[in-house]
């Protein structure tokens, strides 16, 4: 036997000395902190013959609405227990084709038979982001960088992601960058920009995105979604809205809708 050989031979003993870990105990601790939350409802639809795969059906993760999740890789048969087992297969939305990993499990249907039902699953890839044409490219930035923050369970970086870009914001309506973020928000809603309703929303963007900057005060997570939602919605009126109205005039001297 040759040294080489020899060490192989070693390695494979040593190695099944090991106590096995299922491959699926072994992925749920990595795939637990990519996303910090998504859409639970998912389904069964359908299993294909001899387990070679299944469809899903329930609200996608990445792009939110109702689809169907069709496996796109070999299912993996996992044994925990006598008559127990689980399927593991990534799986495409057939809306926006994002990926998740889908887990199937049995349950018993008589003594000695059992079926497969959906178990749960856990998105593939970076967490959604919000895509919107009637916002400015370094504001969607700075928002998106604080959803990635928030996937990550980073509060005080989210707010301070949020504050970024509700500060990108006003300077792309016209405000002095050498005015501080107060001020031009001040300035936003006397140029008749922002309602007064928005203008306290600024507001509540700003201080947060100030306490998370300024040690010893912290943001939560429960404050961070807040925030996040907080200026998802600034956005929707001062960008998305304004833009949506801008496509249609009803007035007597218009003849047909704007393309």
């Amino acid at each position: 036997m040759t040294v080489t050989e020899r060490m192989i031979r070693e390695t494979d003993q040593e190695i099944g000395a090991q106590p096995q870990v299922k491959v699926l105990d072994f992925l749920l601790p990595f795939l637990a902190v990519l996303w910090k939350d998504w859409p639970k409802y998912m389904e069964l639809a359908n299993v294909w013959p001899q387990a070679k795969g299944f469809t899903l059906r329930g609200k996608c993760p990445h792009c939110e609405h109702d689809a169907a999740f069709g496996t796109v890789t070999e299912p993996y048969i996992e044994d925990v227990g006598t008559f127990d087992h689980r399927m593991i297969s990534a799986a495409a939305c057939v809306a926006c084709n994002g990926y998740i990993l889908a887990i199937l499990k049995t349950v018993p249907v008589t003594s000695n038979s059992n079926k497969f039902v959906y178990d749960c699953h856990y998105p593939l890839g970076k967490p959604p982001q919000l895509v919107s044409e009637a916002i400015p490219k370094n504001v969607l930035d700075d928002f998106n960088e604080a959803l990635r923050c928030l996937s990550v369970d980073s509060p005080n970086a989210t707010a301070e992601m949020c504050r970024r870009a509700l500060q990108s914001s006003c300077e792309g309506f016209g405000a002095d960058p050498k005015l501080n973020i107060t001020e031009q928000i001040d300035w936003m809603a006397s140029q008749g920009t922002i309602t007064l309703f928005l203008k306290e929303m600024a507001r509540t963007i700003r201080l947060a995105g100030n306490r998370a900057a300024h040690p010893p005060r912290l943001i939560t997570s429960e404050e961070a979604d807040a925030i996040v939602q907080f200026t998802r919605e600034y956005f929707e009126h001062v960008y998305m809205t304004r833009a949506r109205l801008a496509k249609y005039d009803f007035s007597k001297s218009s003849q047909k809708q704007k393309p």
